[in-house]
Formats: C-alpha cells, sequence, structure tokens
C-alpha cells in the first residue's frame, strides 16, 4: 500500500512543549471512496505525569465546532502508537476536511518531544 498524502500536526520533535496546547489547522482534504484515514503519534521523550494527544476535525479552517477523531493513549515514557483507520463509510456524514492535533500534560512542569500526524493510504 502507497501512501498518498502524510501531514504531520504537530512536529515538536526538536523542540519540546511544556504546556498545553493546539497545533495548527490544517486543510486536509476529503477522504477518497476506497481509501483510508489513519492518525498516529510518536513520544519521543518525555519527563514525569503523562502526555493526552487528540487529532480533532471541523468544517471550517477557523477551528470552529472541532470534533475528537482520534484520541491516543495517555502516554507517561517513549511511544508509537497507531490508530483505528477510518474509511468514506465511517465519516461520509461526519467527516470535515479540517484538522489539528491537540496536547494536554497531566501535571505541570512536564517537557515532551513528539510528532502527530494523519495520513491517507
Amino acid at each position: 500500500m502507497a501512501i498518498l498524502r502524510a501531514i504531520a500536526l504537530k512536529d515538536a520533535s526538536s523542540s519540546a512543549v511544556s504546556s498545553c496546547g493546539q497545533g495548527t489547522i490544517y486543510d486536509v482534504g476529503a477522504l477518497e471512496p476506497g481509501k483510508k484515514m489513519y492518525a498516529g503519534l510518536h513520544v519521543l521523550s518525555s519527563s514525569t505525569g503523562g502526555l493526552k494527544v487528540r487529532v480533532q476535525y471541523s468544517s471550517s479552517s477557523g477551528g470552529g465546532g472541532m470534533t475528537d477523531l482520534f484520541a491516543f493513549t495517555c502516554s507517561a515514557a517513549r511511544t508509537a502508537e497507531w490508530l483505528t483507520p477510518l474509511t468514506t463509510g465511517t465519516t461520509t456524514s461526519t467527516f470535515r476536511k479540517f484538522a489539528r492535533s491537540i496536547w494536554e500534560m497531566t501535571t505541570s512542569g512536564e517537557t515532551y518531544r513528539f510528532l502527530s500526524f494523519y495520513k491517507v493510504q
């Protein structure tokens, strides 16, 4: 299977994040029939506590009405995770073409280096 497109929704691989936040909203386009949408997370380094990352979608580039479509397991160490793919059958009526990552730390004073991404295959 070839990767059609992959978009890094949050690249904190060189500069660690130390507070909760939300990434840039990207136009990821429509999901074509027969294709699958995936989300992935690589936690490259961590301190104490845990990191929670979600991928949200909206029909607006302004971010109004963001909805969680992917939620990763809370990570307290280096890890990688792929989430169950969505298909055109599960996204036809609810799919919105704008996406972003948001992240939360379970305690204050934490730092994490991570990469979250969206991919279509």
